[in-house]
């Protein structure tokens, strides 16, 4: 044991109990041997991860009255949680992209990401587990545990029996929702869809490498893409429609879709979709639109026909030089609102009948085996289904009345006489040549507002 000292040696720990300091005084007589600085330590509560080296240390260079790291104990190591490494891309872009000239790029619009058959689409890595540490008083410090994946699921692929590695089971389109993939077949024509090959009905997506010829319908329950030029065609999609060359319709084509539309040009063709339609050039075409219409290009223009939406028309010259007769339209007619009338008042008599139907079967109730009771309860089913689609079509409608506030048609060129602008159930006719307006609903008027060069 060492002589007494004028001072005891101290021990600082850090916050986390991870690291000890030990401070030495200078001794008045006698050095210090190790058996003692241990003893220390251990009084001070370190019992875990001590430094014996650090402390000979001290003792042979009489390191005095300064701190020395003595002890340090062992930090946790977190585990990682396992994830998925996609092999395919996932995020491409579905509108098209404006050139510096102000043009419009319809082959950069990807709606399909493909793949093959055997190809790997994902490689699972698992989790790695973490590794707890030790402080100076000997109390465990837990690690981050490291939590491993659900299997990926879905359809169209297989995965291997170590459940790292996911595979392709076909030539189709891949699409992912979450952690759920699908991969579903593509019907994909490397030429031109003319009478030889004849009509296309197929459940998924339809590619096409060249054009549609005059006569062909093109049914697909996904999506449609045509890189060719589309004549008096038909396509329908139940997703999205992708014409990189557009439509030259004679007046015989129909394009139709549940989702979005983009082309280059559409010219004697009637279009609808439910969702956006995003183009260059409506040239005498019949437009219906669910949401908005946007002509962004450096020549966009709208010249003749009737071309409608709910929400917005965004173009920049409307209408021509020659005064061509051109209808554009936004908002709901006054047909929406008057079903609307016709909706509530049905809706209403429905279920005042289902009410009488219901205290009919109560008094009912009992008799089991009467006709009365089993004819009523038909007639309940079929009412409940009709006031369920009813009650269905006026939300739908009071929906498409609520998302046409505050639309307006949006001109950032020309517009000329012979133009007729409808929002609702309101109308102006342009009578003279101006540039740079903006239609707008407000107080019960159409308003042309200027909008700034």
């Amino acid at each position: 044991m060492a002589a007494l000292t004028r001072n005891d040696p101290t021990v600082r720990f850090s916050r986390d109990n991870m690291q000890a300091y030990l401070c030495l005084p200078s001794p008045e007589l006698e050095g210090y041997s190790p058996s003692y600085v241990q003893d220390v330590l251990q009084r001070s509560g370190v019992v875990y991860g001590i430094k014996e080296n650090k402390i000979q240390e001290m003792i042979d260079m009489q390191i005095y009255n300064q701190e020395i790291l003595i002890a340090e104990g062992d930090l946790p190591r977190d585990g990682v949680d396992g994830y998925y490494e996609y092999k395919f891309d996932m995020n491409f872009s579905k509108k098209p992209k404006v050139r510096p000239d102000g043009s419009v790029d319809y082959w950069s619009i990807k709606m399909v990401e493909m793949v093959t058959e055997g190809q790997v689409i994902a490689v699972y890595h698992k989790a790695i587990q973490g590794r707890d540490g030790m402080d100076l008083r000997g109390k465990p410090v837990l690690a981050k545990r490291g939590r491993d994946l659900v299997p990926l699921r879905g359809k169209g692929f297989e995965r291997s029996e170590d459940g790292v590695t996911y595979t392709s089971l076909m030539d189709g389109k891949i699409d992912m929702s979450g952690e759920r993939i699908v991969i579903l077949p593509v019907y994909e024509i490397n030429g031109d869809v003319d009478l030889s090959i004849g009509n296309i009905d197929f459940r998924g997506d339809v590619i096409v490498h060249g054009s549609l010829c005059s006569g062909v319908t093109v049914k697909a329950t996904g999506t449609v893409t045509v890189d060719g030029i589309v004549e008096g065609a038909n396509i329908e999609a139940g997703k999205d429609v992708v014409l990189r060359s557009g439509v030259m319709g004679a007046s015989r084509a129909s394009i139709t879709s549940k989702g979005n539309i983009s082309a280059k040009f559409f010219e004697y063709t009637r279009v609808h979709a439910n969702g956006t339609i995003q183009a260059d050039v409506f040239l005498n075409c019949q437009v219906s639109c669910g949401e908005s219409i946007i002509l962004d290009g450096k020549k966009a223009s709208i010249i003749g026909g009737e071309v409608g939406a709910i929400q917005s028309i965004m173009v920049n010259t409307l209408g021509s030089d020659g005064e061509v007769k051109t209808q554009v339209r936004i908002g709901n007619g006054p047909a929406v609102l008057r079903r609307i009338g016709v909706l509530k008042n049905k809706i209403q008599v429905e279920k005042a009948n289902l009410a009488k139907i219901e205290e009919g079967l109560k008094l009912l109730q009992d008799l089991k085996n009467d006709p009365r009771r089993t004819d009523l309860l038909r007639v309940k089913i079929r009412d409940t289904a009709l006031l369920a689609g009813d009650t269905a079509e006026l939300e739908k409608l009071e929906n498409q009345i609520e998302r046409a506030k505050g639309g307006c048609v949006r001109v950032n060129g020309n517009v000329y006489p012979g133009v007729k602008v409808e929002i609702d159930e309101l109308q102006v006719l342009v009578k003279e040549k101006q540039r740079h307006l903006e239609f707008v609903r407000e107080s019960g008027k159409i308003h042309m507002c200027a909008l700034e060069a």
